[in-house]
């Protein structure tokens, strides 16, 4: 692959993943059937139902996330790249799986991935503390350089307040349903074209982004279709599960970039994660 089909490809990805950012990550199936009650945020709440809006339950969730120490959350994620040029056309296929365990003070994550490609499956393990970051990539331990551990706090310090991520319904609220199912409230989304691209270009710049070739990569895609997905529990208020689908393309160069992908996120054992201690043959690993 070319340099300007890698870059391609990696603003995709930014993309994708940005998206999931804007609900915790990935979501299709918003609107199940059975006995869910529904509500536009034009309505206002219904004096029957009192189903919360979106700024209630941001309020809510900001709240309950106060007391929060601890959680875990499990994501996978699907995504499929066509990349045609001419009449050659090359696939990228990447199924990923990723379990991750947070503690909010002092901040620490521990991470298994599992990456399943067309070249192979590669397994990572990934540690963050005070200690430093440790990553071990198919049974070998490295430690990323010293230098890297404040920007890599800096980027989950959002990650460890999952109402932070609820916020970004705030710029999509009027697009944004709400609906009872079981014992979630269930805000979706079904978006296109330039909403998204500056939902995008927004998070990127939380999150400590700042490419301007990125955000005009982002500018020139099109983007098909995405549909978001945020639960959380009525009575604790905290996130439950996200979703994410999206479809976009973009031509570059002569050559057309397809992405579809697919993302799915549950949440859960709030303040129940044990200690997270960095295993010792990671801390006797060799510096990158």
């Amino acid at each position: 692959m070319n340099k300007i089909a890698i870059f391609v490809v990696s603003a995709m990805l930014v993309l994708g993943l940005t998206a999931c950012g804007a609900e915790n990550t990935g979501g299709s199936n918003g609107n199940k059937q059975g006995n869910s009650v529904e509500q536009s945020q034009g309505s206002g709440n219904a004096e029957t139902n009192k189903i919360p809006t979106v700024e209630e339950l941001i309020e809510k969730s900001t709240v309950a996330s106060a007391e929060l120490q601890s959680f875990s959350m499990d994501m996978k994620m699907k995504q499929n790249i066509i990349i045609t040029q001419g009449e050659e056309t090359q696939e990228q296929k990447v199924d990923m799986t990723i379990k991750s365990d947070f503690i909010k003070d002092p901040l620490k994550m521990v991470q298994e991935i599992v990456m399943e490609m067309q070249e192979g499956n590669q397994l990572m393990t990934q540690y963050v503390t005070e200690e430093g970051i440790f990553t071990q990539v198919d049974g070998t331990w490295y430690k990323q350089p010293d230098a890297a551990l404040a920007e890599m706090i800096a980027s989950l310090e959002d990650s460890v307040k999952p109402e932070k991520q609820l916020e970004n319904f705030k710029t999509i609220a009027q697009d944004t349903k709400i609906t009872e199912e079981g014992s979630d409230y269930v805000m979706t989304a079904e978006l296109s074209g330039d909403s998204v691209k500056e939902l995008a270009k927004s998070l990127m710049g939380q999150s400590g982004g700042n490419s301007e070739e990125v955000a005009a990569m982002i500018d020139a895609m099109n983007i098909n279709s995405i549909k978001v997905l945020s639960a959380m529990n009525k009575e604790t208020f905290l996130p439950t599960r996200s979703d994410v689908v999206m479809q976009a393309e973009m031509e570059q160069e002569g050559m057309k970039f397809t992405l579809d992908m697919d993302i799915t996120s549950t949440l859960g054992k709030y303040n129940e994660v044990g200690e997270i201690n960095v295993p010792q043959e990671a801390l006797d690993a060799p510096s990158m």
